[in-house]
């Protein structure tokens, strides 16, 4: 074949390859944030306020451990998150009826694994608060069962780990649990004696008993000292994928390996109480 006529062919054939490649790239230049929505959200995920874990700021920003949480995995991830407030019996009703996206700090137990699954992140163990004034009497969970007088407030729709959700599960067939809607509520009828003991736990009940009043009023019984409960995000197994959940759980086991979730626990908590958390 003449050369002359081979140049021509080859530049006419870099050009075609040219223009597809400008034309594939322009293509793909509209794509990535349409493609990573899609992808990764965006997903409705209701909070609770529940002392460090997360809370409203006077300027009614959100912040907290779990906000955080978030914030770190959708920078990690590009999934976006819309953060609400709402109650748990709420939260737990809507993720069940597949109306939710997904929720946060959330205990995983047989009943929710059918419905969603589960990124964990924290750990914690959860101990009796008793009002001091009835505790002269209450050394024990026994003692506490014994006066059935007593009553124990707990927040609807809240889980507590195996043993202590037995325990209130107990209390519950002698019509002696009163439940509200938020912890807030509960620690504030604690202090104003209409109800004698809830469950709480040091991650958290720093805000609560400042809140409503209950500092240095209050004795402990950690009466099931093995029963740490495993928790974190909860996602609705109708709408969030695999590879969605994926995505976190491997945001979270990379800030578990290079610090940062230590330093947001560390950033609310006590370096104790921070170290015991991580999962």
């Amino acid at each position: 074949m003449d050369t002359s006529l081979t140049r021509d062919l080859n530049e006419v054939h870099v050009t075609l390859f040219r223009h597809s490649l400008i034309a594939s790239l322009a293509l793909l230049a509209g794509v990535p944030a349409q493609a990573q929505e899609s992808a990764c959200g965006p997903y409705r995920v209701a909070l609770y306020e529940y002392g460090s874990l997360a809370f409203v700021r006077g300027d009614q920003s959100l912040d907290g451990i779990d906000v955080n949480v978030l914030d770190e995995v959708a920078r990690r991830t590009g999934c976006k998150f819309e953060k609400f407030i709402d109650s748990r019996i709420r939260t737990w009703t809507a993720l069940a009826n597949g109306t939710l996206d997904m929720t946060v700090s959330a205990i995983r137990t047989d009943e929710r694994k059918q419905f969603a699954t589960f990124v964990i992140y924290v750990r914690g163990h959860n101990r009796l608060l008793v009002r001091s004034d009835v505790a002269r009497s209450v050394h024990s969970l026994k003692d506490f069962a014994d006066q059935r007088q007593l009553r124990l407030a707990v927040v609807k729709g809240f889980k507590h780990g195996l043993h202590w959700d037995e325990w209130i599960d107990e209390l519950r067939s002698q019509g002696r649990v009163d439940e509200y809607a938020d912890a807030n509520v509960v620690a504030r009828l604690v202090s104003l004696g209409r109800a004698d003991a809830f469950l709480s736990e040091p991650m958290v009940w720093s805000r609560i008993l400042t809140s409503s009043k209950l500092e240095g009023r209050i004795v402990v019984l950690d009466a099931f000292p093995e029963d740490d409960y495993a928790a974190g995000f909860a996602l609705s197994s109708k709408r969030i994928g695999n590879e969605e959940r994926q995505k976190m759980q491997s945001a979270i086991d990379a800030m578990r390996a290079d610090g940062t979730l230590y330093r947001i626990f560390r950033s609310f908590l006590p370096e104790a109480e921070a170290l015991s958390s991580l999962p």
